[in-house]
């Protein structure tokens, strides 16, 4: 991208994150900034993806939640946890609009999906949707920008449309659960179901707490018609 090219002669060889020097060929992460990653590794639930307080090796490791009531999607995965730099990078591209922080962003993105996707195929990658009115305000989703990212990456066709928010909802940041489903509940709506029907998805969310707006979202896209519905959300907020 033109964007990419400027930055690379105006910001010459420095981290994204955190502006040091950074000599990591093909990464815009310096090492430091790199190492403060913490990656949402085993144990998790094979089918939600959220972490699981004790390790069993059973190939089919399924948390208490998803035996009692199998989630709207086949499968979730998280990349990162949610704080240091990338709670840095996601907060200035999501509330102050720094594009600067959308590759370091869509990186991680990247290897997340490559770590738990790289052996599926999907026909359409699915950004989570904001509602118009936070649109406006904010000016861009920033999970449809890390989603481009992605769509490039991996060739998957990128559908910005299809999946659409009806209703501005309040923050989920803060809420329980109970509250949180309660929140999103009929906030989501697919307006374009032949371009779902029967296709293999990917749902792609920026921050998730407890997996509530990714399931509802999931929940739209199966009631139009989804073969088969994948989630990846980059970051994992801590409880």
């Amino acid at each position: 991208m033109f964007f990419d090219s400027v930055s690379s002669v105006v910001f010459p060889e420095v981290c994204y994150f955190c502006g040091a020097g950074n000599h990591v060929k093909g990464s815009v992460i310096c090492p430091e900034c790199r190492d403060s990653v913490r990656l949402v590794s085993q144990p998790f639930c094979n089918l939600c993806g959220l972490p699981l307080a004790t390790f069993d090796d059973r190939s089919s490791l399924l948390c208490g939640r998803c035996l009692t009531k199998t989630p709207p999607y086949d499968k979730a995965r998280y990349g990162v946890y949610y704080e240091q730099s990338v709670r840095a990078g996601v907060t200035r591209l999501k509330f102050h609009s720094s594009l600067f922080n959308v590759r370091p962003v869509a990186e991680l993105l990247i290897d997340a999906f490559t770590t738990h996707y790289s052996n599926e195929t999907f026909d359409a990658i699915v950004p989570v949707p904001v509602h118009k009115k936070r649109l406006i305000n904010r000016g861009f989703n920033q999970v449809i920008t890390i989603s481009e990212r992605l769509s490039r990456e991996t060739g998957i066709v990128l559908d910005r449309t299809s999946l659409v928010k009806t209703r501005d909802t309040e923050p989920q940041v803060g809420l329980s659960r109970a509250r949180r489903l309660v929140n999103l509940k009929n906030a989501f709506q697919v307006c374009r179901p032949p371009r779902i029907v029967n296709k293999r998805i990917l749902i792609v969310d920026d921050v998730s707490t407890t997996g509530a707006t990714v399931s509802e979202a999931a929940k739209v896209v199966r009631k139009a018609g989804a073969s088969y519905i994948a989630v990846m959300v980059l970051a994992l907020r801590s409880k």
